[in-house]
């Protein structure tokens, strides 16, 4: 039912969103600049969509992406509860905000028409902040406030798409990754009380884990705009070296886009995700009193909407992304930090 849920909303917002831009926007590209967008459809994509095109032979593309998503407020379920809720949980400590900057680097290359391989690696910086009990300062002392960090290499992962289907109008192409577990996740901070100690899991740089990556896009061109679709998921094969795994995660998102002038395009895009809990524990992570060091408190459900620009160059060589979103709704197993924002900046250069 919770699937079923998100596609609806997710297509729902999709088609409002389409409507509501082709009412505003006029026609303004010439009928030669549709042709040529053909052969470019990703200039129309969201500058967020990971794998969403592949490359005629020979031809490499190089990638840089940022993306930094600020986290707000406990939710337990779809609702957000105070820190006084979160305490009155049985906790002594309440996390209050995260923010969370990742920097991707990608290469794509295609030895063929029809395949296209890419390699997709990420440098992460973390920082949380935190609020202690009443008791716990009158108990431990310290300070009523504090804030850990963590940065690192996250995980890496080298892609295969492979196109299915093609026509004049658009295509069907599939995706297989490998995960590879190059983060650390024994990453140390100091904490009130016990001092340096190891970080709870949202504070770890990635899963740590092997894992697949699975996907299927499909893109199409009616006129002056180009639509997308991609329904893709992480599933994690292994524990990691500090004796857990990542919950599973699947995700769903679709976008539409169309040109602005020659060189501009706008796009609208909803995504629908859903991930699960954590299977096992960090037997190296004490026993904090805080959420976050609950691997059964880490599972939820989320639709974001985005709005994003892309500018690019007359062949579509060189590609400038941006992509800024909020969450529509979301539903965690809490006392979890919420999403409030997220922005992706990120350029494309292919030769």
């Amino acid at each position: 039912m919770k699937y079923s849920i998100l596609f609806s909303l997710a297509s729902s917002a999709i088609c409002l969103g389409g409507d509501l831009t082709s009412s505003i926007l006029a026609d303004c590209c010439p009928d030669h600049h549709h042709q040529h967008h053909q052969h470019h459809q990703h200039g129309l994509a969201p500058i967020g969509v990971m794998g969403d095109h592949l490359h005629p032979a020979g031809e490499w593309m190089l990638s840089y992406r940022a993306m930094f998503m600020h986290m707000d407020q406990n939710y337990r379920g779809s609702h957000s509860i105070s820190t006084a809720e979160v305490f009155g949980s049985g906790y002594m400590v309440s996390p209050t905000e995260m923010d969370m900057e990742m920097h991707m680097i990608g290469l794509m290359y295609a030895p063929s028409d029809r395949l296209t391989l890419m390699a997709m690696f990420n440098y992460v910086n973390l920082s949380m902040e935190h609020v202690r009990s009443d008791m716990a300062v009158m108990n431990m002392g310290g300070p009523k406030t504090f804030r850990t960090e963590s940065s690192g290499i996250g995980d890496t992962t080298l892609t295969a798409l492979l196109r299915l289907t093609e026509t004049p109008a658009g295509g069907l192409h599939a995706g297989l990754g490998l995960i590879l577990p190059t983060a650390e996740v024994d990453k140390e901070d100091v904490i009130p009380g016990p001092g340096n100690t190891r970080l709870p899991y949202p504070m770890q740089l990635g899963a740590g884990s092997w894992g697949l990556a699975p996907s299927l896009t499909y893109s199409s061109s009616h006129g002056p705009w180009s639509k997308g679709a991609q329904a893709s998921a992480k599933l994690f094969l292994d524990d990691n070296d500090q004796g857990y795994r990542l919950g599973n995660r699947g995700e769903l998102t679709l976008w539409s886009g169309r040109p602005l002038t020659e060189w501009a395009s706008v796009s609208l895009r909803t995504t629908a995700s859903t991930w699960g809990d954590i299977h096992g524990r960090d037997e190296d992570l004490l026993p904090l009193p805080v959420p976050t060091a609950d691997p059964n408190l880490r599972a939820g459900s989320r639709l974001d909407a985005s709005l994003g620009l892309n500018l690019f160059s007359s062949d579509h060589a060189l590609q400038f992304g941006v992509e800024a979103g909020l969450p529509l709704w979301q539903d965690l197993d809490g006392p979890q930090l919420g999403t409030e924002w997220f922005l992706i900046l990120g350029a494309q250069y292919s030769w």
